[in-house]
């Protein structure tokens, strides 16, 4: 099951609506729990001089308008740090308002970067660098932001002390490829072999950005999700953790423990 962030990233990754007060949900970067809202007074949509040069041409239509846009978000708590998005604007069919077009406002960067993952605070600390660069340019570069997700497994196993190489011949090293680290931690831990499932797509997903630069935002957003899920089976809580945790708590009738 997607996680709300995940669902609110998705959303974003379609773009935002002309009617800055029907944009989704847009996680804070400072509090993680926040919701994001536009400054009204603060965005600003411009035409490219380009764009402005082709309306008087006998064949122009709608579609040939290229404009950018940026904007001042405002997390609701009203105390976190103010972020800055910029993008472009692209024209669709309209659906609403009794409008051919519709603009679509498609952001490139947040700064700060939007939170990736729930599951940010249990990452150890190379693991989220890499995944704290993923997020600064995904909508910039999904392919790129990709690879940094695949550099986030390659993190993650050497943290679970997956070895890097084998011994091979005449005494030389030989550098286990990721998806053989990610079999041999499935092979030693057996109890996160579905996080290791988890991994392998988050793998598979950083080669294709890596190699063949077709990925879209929405995909590497998935990537994130798996990713997501598999720290959380690693080290969050786990249900046997939870059941003991109750367990305990009855036993002391709901009193406070030592």
């Amino acid at each position: 099951m997607a996680n709300h962030l995940n669902e609110d990233l998705l959303k974003i990754a379609k773009g935002f609506p002309e009617d800055l007060t029907d944009w989704p949900e847009i996680p804070c970067p400072s509090c993680a729990r926040g919701v994001l809202l536009p400054d009204r007074d603060s965005f600003v949509e411009e035409e490219s001089v380009t764009s402005k040069s082709l309306r008087g041409h006998e064949a122009w239509e709608p579609e040939w308008i290229q404009s950018d846009f940026h904007c001042v978000l405002t997390c609701r708590k009203g105390t976190c740090d103010r972020v800055r998005v910029t993008g472009e604007m692209n024209l669709g069919w309209g659906g609403r308002y009794d409008v051919q077009y519709e603009k679509f406002f498609i952001p490139i960067i947040f700064r700060p970067a939007l939170p990736l993952l729930i599951s940010r605070n249990l990452c150890p600390s190379e693991v989220g660098e890499r995944v704290d660069t993923a997020a600064k340019i995904i909508w910039l570069d999904p392919n790129a932001a990709a690879n940094r997700l695949r550099g986030a497994v390659e993190a993650l196993m050497d943290d679970t002390g997956v070895v890097r190489t084998k011994p091979g011949r005449a005494g030389k090293e030989i550098r286990l490829s990721l998806d053989k680290r990610i079999e041999v931690f499935k092979t030693e831990l057996p109890q996160h072999s579905d996080a290791a499932d988890l991994l392998l797509a988050v793998k598979w997903i950083g080669n294709v950005g890596s190699h063949e630069d077709v990925l879209r935002v929405r995909d590497v957003l998935e990537g994130a999700w798996f990713l997501d899920e598999a720290l959380s089976l690693i080290y969050g809580k786990s249900s046997g953790d939870m059941k003991k945790r109750a367990s305990e708590v009855t036993a002391r009738r709901g009193r406070p423990g030592p």
